[in-house]
Protein backbone atom coordinates (compact mmCIF):
# COMPACT_ATOMS: atom_id res chain seq x y z
CA UNK A 1 0.00 0.00 0.00
CA UNK A 2 2.88 2.16 1.16
CA UNK A 3 5.78 2.58 -1.18
CA UNK A 4 8.09 4.05 1.23
CA UNK A 5 8.42 5.40 5.34
CA UNK A 6 8.50 9.00 4.27
CA UNK A 7 4.62 8.12 2.58
CA UNK A 8 3.58 6.45 5.95
CA UNK A 9 5.08 9.67 7.88
CA UNK A 10 3.02 11.91 5.43
CA UNK A 11 -0.29 9.92 5.69
CA UNK A 12 0.63 10.28 10.09
CA UNK A 13 0.77 13.72 9.66
CA UNK A 14 -2.36 14.20 7.94
CA UNK A 15 -4.40 11.65 10.64
CA UNK A 16 -2.99 13.26 13.16
CA UNK A 17 -4.25 16.64 11.69
CA UNK A 18 -8.07 15.05 11.83
CA UNK A 19 -7.77 13.49 8.00
CA UNK A 20 -10.51 11.02 7.88
CA UNK A 21 -9.07 9.23 4.59
CA UNK A 22 -5.34 9.96 6.32
CA UNK A 23 -6.70 7.96 9.56
CA UNK A 24 -7.84 5.31 7.58
CA UNK A 25 -5.50 4.55 5.56
CA UNK A 26 -3.07 4.52 8.74
CA UNK A 27 -5.63 2.42 10.18
CA UNK A 28 -4.89 -0.29 7.52
CA UNK A 29 -1.52 0.31 7.71
CA UNK A 30 -1.51 -0.82 11.51
CA UNK A 31 -3.92 -3.36 10.66
CA UNK A 32 -2.08 -5.18 8.15
CA UNK A 33 1.48 -4.57 9.23
CA UNK A 34 2.59 -2.13 6.90
CA UNK A 35 4.14 -0.15 9.30
CA UNK A 36 6.74 -2.42 10.17
CA UNK A 37 3.92 -4.90 12.80
CA UNK A 38 0.60 -5.62 12.82
CA UNK A 39 -0.66 -3.49 15.43
CA UNK A 40 -4.31 -3.84 16.17
CA UNK A 41 -4.82 -1.42 18.82
CA UNK A 42 -3.47 1.38 16.90
CA UNK A 43 -5.51 0.00 13.93
CA UNK A 44 -8.94 0.34 16.29
CA UNK A 45 -7.66 3.64 16.99
CA UNK A 46 -7.74 5.49 14.02
CA UNK A 47 -10.46 3.40 12.25
CA UNK A 48 -12.27 4.20 14.85
CA UNK A 49 -11.41 8.25 14.68
CA UNK A 50 -12.05 7.50 10.76
CA UNK A 51 -15.33 6.38 11.23
CA UNK A 52 -16.75 9.01 13.92
CA UNK A 53 -15.88 10.93 11.10
CA UNK A 54 -18.76 9.18 8.90
CA UNK A 55 -15.61 7.32 6.56
CA UNK A 56 -17.61 4.28 5.47
CA UNK A 57 -14.83 2.20 4.81
CA UNK A 58 -13.68 2.70 8.27
CA UNK A 59 -17.14 1.98 9.82
CA UNK A 60 -17.01 -1.54 7.79
CA UNK A 61 -13.26 -2.52 8.91
CA UNK A 62 -14.18 -1.30 12.72
CA UNK A 63 -17.28 -3.28 12.31
CA UNK A 64 -15.98 -6.88 11.21
CA UNK A 65 -12.61 -6.32 13.78
CA UNK A 66 -15.13 -6.40 16.34
CA UNK A 67 -17.16 -9.20 14.85
CA UNK A 68 -14.46 -11.38 13.87
CA UNK A 69 -12.61 -10.75 17.41
CA UNK A 70 -9.42 -9.89 15.26
CA UNK A 71 -6.80 -8.67 18.10
CA UNK A 72 -9.73 -7.42 20.21
CA UNK A 73 -12.30 -8.42 22.29
CA UNK A 74 -15.22 -10.12 19.64
CA UNK A 75 -17.86 -7.41 20.48
CA UNK A 76 -21.07 -8.18 18.54
CA UNK A 77 -22.93 -5.23 19.80
CA UNK A 78 -19.67 -2.41 18.98
CA UNK A 79 -20.03 -4.81 15.15
CA UNK A 80 -23.63 -3.54 15.00
CA UNK A 81 -23.31 -0.23 15.71
CA UNK A 82 -20.66 0.14 13.26
CA UNK A 83 -22.00 -1.54 10.51
CA UNK A 84 -25.48 0.01 10.89
CA UNK A 85 -23.72 3.64 10.54
CA UNK A 86 -22.07 2.19 7.30
CA UNK A 87 -25.13 0.81 6.15
CA UNK A 88 -27.75 3.32 6.19
CA UNK A 89 -25.08 5.80 4.63
CA UNK A 90 -25.50 2.59 1.76
CA UNK A 91 -22.48 0.89 2.06
CA UNK A 92 -23.60 -2.67 0.69
CA UNK A 93 -21.25 -4.90 2.61
CA UNK A 94 -22.01 -3.10 5.56
CA UNK A 95 -25.76 -3.63 4.51
CA UNK A 96 -25.26 -7.23 4.13
CA UNK A 97 -23.07 -7.93 7.21
CA UNK A 98 -25.85 -6.12 9.08
CA UNK A 99 -28.61 -8.37 7.35
CA UNK A 100 -26.48 -11.36 9.13
CA UNK A 101 -26.21 -10.09 12.93
CA UNK A 102 -30.33 -9.68 12.87
CA UNK A 103 -30.71 -13.18 11.14
CA UNK A 104 -28.89 -14.25 13.49
CA UNK A 105 -29.49 -12.42 16.74
CA UNK A 106 -25.83 -11.22 17.18
CA UNK A 107 -25.63 -7.49 18.82
CA UNK A 108 -29.33 -6.93 17.78
CA UNK A 109 -32.26 -8.41 18.35
CA UNK A 110 -33.10 -11.35 16.15
CA UNK A 111 -35.35 -9.77 13.35
CA UNK A 112 -36.05 -11.30 10.11
CA UNK A 113 -37.87 -8.60 8.98
CA UNK A 114 -35.29 -5.62 9.56
CA UNK A 115 -32.30 -9.26 8.18
CA UNK A 116 -34.30 -8.95 4.74
CA UNK A 117 -34.54 -5.20 4.67
CA UNK A 118 -30.84 -4.87 4.92
CA UNK A 119 -30.33 -7.99 2.29
CA UNK A 120 -32.77 -6.37 -0.04
CA UNK A 121 -31.20 -3.31 0.15
CA UNK A 122 -27.39 -4.86 -0.12
CA UNK A 123 -28.65 -7.03 -3.05
CA UNK A 124 -30.01 -3.84 -4.62
CA UNK A 125 -27.00 -2.34 -4.17
CA UNK A 126 -25.07 -5.00 -6.21
CA UNK A 127 -23.70 -7.30 -3.23
CA UNK A 128 -23.65 -10.99 -4.45
CA UNK A 129 -23.77 -12.25 -1.09
CA UNK A 130 -26.81 -9.95 -0.20
CA UNK A 131 -28.55 -11.45 -3.75
CA UNK A 132 -27.28 -15.58 -2.61
CA UNK A 133 -29.32 -14.98 0.78
CA UNK A 134 -32.02 -13.37 -0.19
CA UNK A 135 -32.68 -15.53 -3.25
CA UNK A 136 -32.72 -18.51 -0.44
CA UNK A 137 -34.88 -16.44 2.18
CA UNK A 138 -37.64 -17.05 -1.04
CA UNK A 139 -36.80 -20.39 -1.57
CA UNK A 140 -37.22 -21.05 1.90
CA UNK A 141 -40.22 -18.87 2.72
CA UNK A 142 -38.61 -17.33 5.32
CA UNK A 143 -39.44 -13.40 6.34
CA UNK A 144 -40.90 -13.50 2.13
CA UNK A 145 -42.88 -15.04 -0.10
CA UNK A 146 -41.50 -18.82 -0.52
CA UNK A 147 -41.34 -18.42 -4.73
CA UNK A 148 -38.47 -20.44 -6.34
CA UNK A 149 -38.33 -17.82 -9.71
CA UNK A 150 -37.53 -14.84 -7.65
CA UNK A 151 -34.90 -17.27 -5.63
CA UNK A 152 -33.16 -18.36 -8.90
CA UNK A 153 -33.55 -14.87 -9.98
CA UNK A 154 -31.78 -13.46 -7.32
CA UNK A 155 -29.51 -16.81 -7.56
CA UNK A 156 -28.47 -15.30 -11.55
CA UNK A 157 -28.17 -12.18 -10.40
CA UNK A 158 -25.39 -13.00 -8.05
CA UNK A 159 -23.77 -15.10 -10.21
CA UNK A 160 -23.72 -12.10 -12.83
CA UNK A 161 -21.72 -10.75 -10.02
CA UNK A 162 -19.25 -13.33 -9.86
CA UNK A 163 -20.67 -15.88 -6.77
CA UNK A 164 -19.50 -19.14 -7.02
CA UNK A 165 -22.59 -19.87 -4.34
CA UNK A 166 -25.02 -18.60 -6.63
CA UNK A 167 -23.79 -20.85 -9.11
CA UNK A 168 -24.03 -23.78 -6.81
CA UNK A 169 -27.03 -22.47 -5.82
CA UNK A 170 -28.91 -21.81 -9.24
CA UNK A 171 -27.57 -25.39 -9.80
CA UNK A 172 -29.48 -27.37 -7.28
CA UNK A 173 -32.49 -24.91 -7.54
CA UNK A 174 -33.06 -25.50 -11.51
CA UNK A 175 -33.18 -29.23 -10.56
CA UNK A 176 -36.47 -28.80 -8.74
CA UNK A 177 -37.95 -25.88 -11.01
CA UNK A 178 -39.63 -26.70 -14.05
CA UNK A 179 -38.32 -25.11 -17.66
CA UNK A 180 -41.12 -22.15 -17.57
CA UNK A 181 -39.65 -21.05 -14.19
CA UNK A 182 -36.08 -21.07 -15.06
CA UNK A 183 -37.00 -19.40 -18.31
CA UNK A 184 -38.95 -17.03 -16.08
CA UNK A 185 -36.09 -16.80 -13.98
CA UNK A 186 -33.25 -15.15 -16.12
CA UNK A 187 -35.89 -12.97 -17.95
CA UNK A 188 -36.50 -11.32 -14.88
CA UNK A 189 -32.43 -10.93 -13.84
CA UNK A 190 -31.73 -9.83 -17.50
CA UNK A 191 -34.35 -7.07 -16.94
CA UNK A 192 -33.16 -6.56 -13.52
CA UNK A 193 -28.96 -6.02 -14.75
CA UNK A 194 -29.88 -4.00 -17.77
CA UNK A 195 -32.15 -1.34 -15.63
CA UNK A 196 -29.07 -1.12 -13.26
CA UNK A 197 -26.97 -0.72 -15.87
CA UNK A 198 -28.86 2.45 -17.65
CA UNK A 199 -26.42 5.48 -17.18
Amino acid sequence: MFESDDEIKEVRKGAEKGDAQSQYLLAVACHMGESGKKDSEAAIKWYTRAAEQNHLQAQYNLGMMYFVGDDVAQDFKETAKWLKRAAEQGEAASQNALAVLYFNGQGVEKNLEAAIKWWRRSAENGNPRAQVSLGAMHYDGKGVEKDIVKALMWQNISIENGSDDGKQNRDTLEKEATPEQIDEAKKLADEWMKERSKP
